[in-house]
């Protein structure tokens, strides 16, 4: 009988070793520079063969990973030839004692790579649902920003981020080294959560975050993932320290011819910000601040008479004619837009009461208003108005309404018809 009945014992090695290797240098192929790679795996294919990428992430925490089927599975790697299954991967609200923040928080200070990826990515699935398991880890957090492997610095941003949203001033001490990922060259996700973490510490303490305003204005000049948010962080630095703003008032200005509501929103807002000190610097957005008193978004009308009436002290002739459009927006739907208006009006009646006669009636109405300040306005522009028929109203809020500042408009404007 001759050896051609059966495979020799080498050929079968010869072919094991051969997939073996031709596994091994298909996983290698799929290790990604640095982040993750999330893999499908088709099971109905030779190794070499079976692996596709589907998607890459700098954070482990948001990769979702698919429920394997009766054909095909997913696995993650990393850069360091680390394989992440569905067990390394599940809710952590679930595999995880929410108590063992301190054993996590140790793990991504001392671990060895894949049990620091996952500590950290369990504490930002944890800290998404609650932001408080993050506190304890923000020194160790901001000490990863400063030049761990890109992947932990993403997650400990991540983290931050919503921290910040929560306890910004317990994330403030991490500003100047967030600060440093204000970048266009930044992954797109981390440079939002950077945006998101300068926006919540401008809130509570711009100080810490007046050196973003260059950088985040580069950023509105490029384009970034979170322009609404940078401006939002822009116009909170901008009510405690609006010199540091007004060098980028053109990029804010440019805004306002965009479609995009939220950006025309947000830049209303820094501007008419500005104008309170600066209002040369807005006096060009005049022209397209009253067009946008007829928009339909609620906040744009709203915004555009806050920036008009701003720049009314300075400019009233170029604003006068928008009076009567500010009589009708005393009856807007949006509260704002109605204080707003009545800023407008009495701020031209100081200057030009003749402009303002008509509306006399409907700021008498104003006067019922919810909004304190909306009826201390009412009251200046009567009284700027020297509206005799307004002194009896007038007279009933100095003596009921609930606020001191309105009961002492009214008197002021009581004063002002009383002596005409």
């Amino acid at each position: 009988m001759t050896g051609n009945d059966e495979p020799s014992s080498d050929g079968m090695e010869d072919n094991s070793d051969r997939a073996f290797d031709s596994g091994r240098e298909e996983r290698e192929a799929h290790y990604p520079d640095e982040g993750y790679t999330l893999v499908e795996i088709n099971l109905m294919r030779p190794p070499g063969e079976a692996l596709s990428v589907v998607s890459h992430h700098l954070a482990l925490s948001s990769i979702t990973i698919p429920p394997a089927t009766e054909f095909e599975d997913y696995v993650v790697y990393d850069q360091y030839g680390h394989a992440y299954d569905h067990d390394d991967l599940q809710d952590p609200l679930e595999a995880v004692d929410t108590t063992d923040v301190d054993g996590i928080v140790d793990t991504i200070q001392t671990g060895e790579s894949k049990a620091q990826s996952l500590a950290i990515f369990r504490l930002a699935r944890l800290a998404e649902a609650d932001p408080n398991a993050g506190l304890t880890a923000v020194p160790v957090l901001t000490t990863e920003l400063q030049g761990s492997d890109p992947a932990v610095q993403a997650e400990a941003v991540t983290i931050l981020s919503y921290v910040a949203q929560e306890y910004p001033e317990e994330v403030t001490p991490a500003a100047e080294d967030v600060i440093e990922f204000l970048t266009s060259e930044a992954d797109p996700d981390v440079l939002a959560d950077a945006i998101t973490i300068v926006a919540e510490i401008a809130d509570s303490n711009p100080s810490a975050v007046v050196d973003a305003v260059p950088k985040l204005a580069a950023l509105l000049q490029d384009g970034s993932p979170a322009d609404a948010t940078a401006i939002t962080a822009i116009q909170r630095v901008a009510e405690a320290y609006p010199d540091a703003v007004v060098p980028i008032t053109p990029q804010l200005t440019a805004y306002l011819d965009e479609n995009n509501e939220s950006h025309r929103i947000g830049a209303l807002a820094t501007l008419g910000t500005l104008s309170k000190d600066y209002p040369n610097v807005a006096e060009d957005t005049i022209p397209t601040a009253i067009e946008l008193l007829d928009a339909d978004h609620y906040k744009l009308r709203a915004n555009a008479a806050g920036l008009l009436a701003d720049l009314a002290d300075a400019y009233p002739d170029q604003v006068k004619p928008v009076v009567p459009r500010a009589i009708e927006l005393l009856e807007d739907s949006d509260e704002k837009a109605r204080y707003n208006a009545t800023s407008i009006l009495a701020r031209i009646a100081k200057a030009d009461s003749d402009a303002v006669k008509p509306a006399i009636e409907p700021l008498i109405d104003a006067l019922d208003e919810d909004f304190v300040y909306t009826r201390s306005n009412a009251c200046w522009a009567l009284g700027y108005l020297a509206a005799e028929d307004a002194l009896d109203r007038l007279r009933e809020v100095e003596e009921t309404d609930p606020n001191e500042e309105v009961r002492h408009a009214a008197s002021v404007a009581i004063g002002e018809i009383e002596s005409r």
